[in-house]
């Protein structure tokens, strides 16, 4: 079966920076897939790159079987790829509930307040916070409406930075669960996170970058049984694959 999403010898950057070095990379459909590595190591770039936000040096990014290199961001967003950002990725002056029709726009006011409602029975904890100004959020909260706003595009691919930043373990694990109901609905997640050890119980696979460079790759299982991969480039001694909870 063909990848959902394939990069093949991707290098990209910033200007004349290069971050990126022959990174490869393929997600098969319905996968929930990490992208690991220490501070620096080319992870948020990967996800900038595949939606059109940095400089292109060489190799491909297709998605679907179709290049999408050289297309503009609104453009990659429109064949069904949704970006989460980890910052500035709602609107703080607004309400949950403005920001959530705000992601409706196109659609008219019977098929926006079905998919409101939608969102609210997959996101209940918008539903109590849908006359809070998006700014009062806790992080959790504000981290599950970003994820919402992403998901009511109706993507087929989800690209996620850092969805667990600066979040209480107990809403690290509300996050990461909630992304895999979204994976289960069919929808393609690739999550580019600090927070292996967690992360690691809940997805499919993991590549881990560092200096810009794939160094591992494999089920989250084998990279959790590989010692010197978790130590040398994850710094996790001793992690063992544990339930999810």
């Amino acid at each position: 079966m063909s990848p959902v999403l394939h990069t093949s010898s991707l290098s990209a950057g910033y200007g004349k920076l290069h971050i990126l070095h022959d990174v490869s990379v393929d997600v098969q459909q319905g996968q929930y897939l990490a992208i690991l590595g220490p501070n620096g190591s080319g992870k948020s770039t990967l996800l900038k790159s595949i939606f059109g936000l940095t400089t292109h040096f060489g190799g491909d990014i297709q998605f679907e079987g179709t290049s999408i290199v050289g297309k503009a961001t609104e453009q990659i967003g429109g064949l069904g790829i949704a970006y989460v950002p980890q910052r500035e990725n709602v609107f703080t002056s607004m309400t949950v509930r403005e920001n959530l029709l705000l992601a409706l726009r196109h659609l008219s006011r019977a098929e926006a307040e079905k998919a409101l409602a939608a969102a609210y029975e997959l996101f209940p904890i918008l539903a109590d916070r849908a006359a809070q100004g998006a700014g009062q959020l806790s992080g959790g909260e504000r981290q599950m409406l970003a994820i919402a706003i992403g998901w009511l595009s109706r993507p087929r691919l989800m690209l996620l930075d850092e969805p667990s930043a600066g979040l209480s373990p107990l809403f690290v694990i509300e996050v990461f669960r909630t992304l895999r109901t979204l994976c289960e609905q069919g929808i393609t997640l690739v999550v580019v996170e600090q927070n292996a050890r967690s992360l690691l119980r809940w997805c499919d696979a993991a590549y881990i970058l560092r200096e810009g460079r794939v160094v591992f790759h494999g089920t989250s299982a084998q990279v959790l049984a590989d010692e010197e991969t978790i130590k040398g480039y994850l710094g996790m001694g001793g992690v063992r694959l544990t339930s999810r909870s």
